[in-house]
């Protein structure tokens, strides 16, 4: 038995993501499209699940801290 704590992964269907960041479906593609004027490359990649896409939670909540620090970073200033 392995003495390293397990690693849970939850992943958040597209819809769950949309409604977290306040965004429509054509938004969040957009964010991960590197030749629209929306991408963001640091948004986290999308894991295919057969016919549809899912975010890994975690990842999902590392881009919205990191989101409230810039914010922070601006308002400091």
């Amino acid at each position: 038995m392995s003495n390293q704590p397990s690693t849970r992964f939850r992943i958040l269907r597209r819809p769950t993501v949309e409604k977290a960041l306040g965004i429509g479906r054509s938004t969040l593609y957009s964010y991960g499209d590197p030749k629209s004027s929306q991408f963001k490359p640091d948004f986290p990649r999308p894991v295919r699940l057969g016919g549809s896409v899912g975010f890994l939670e975690h990842e999902i909540e590392e881009y919205i801290k990191g989101l409230m620090q810039a914010r922070e970073g601006v308002a400091r200033r």
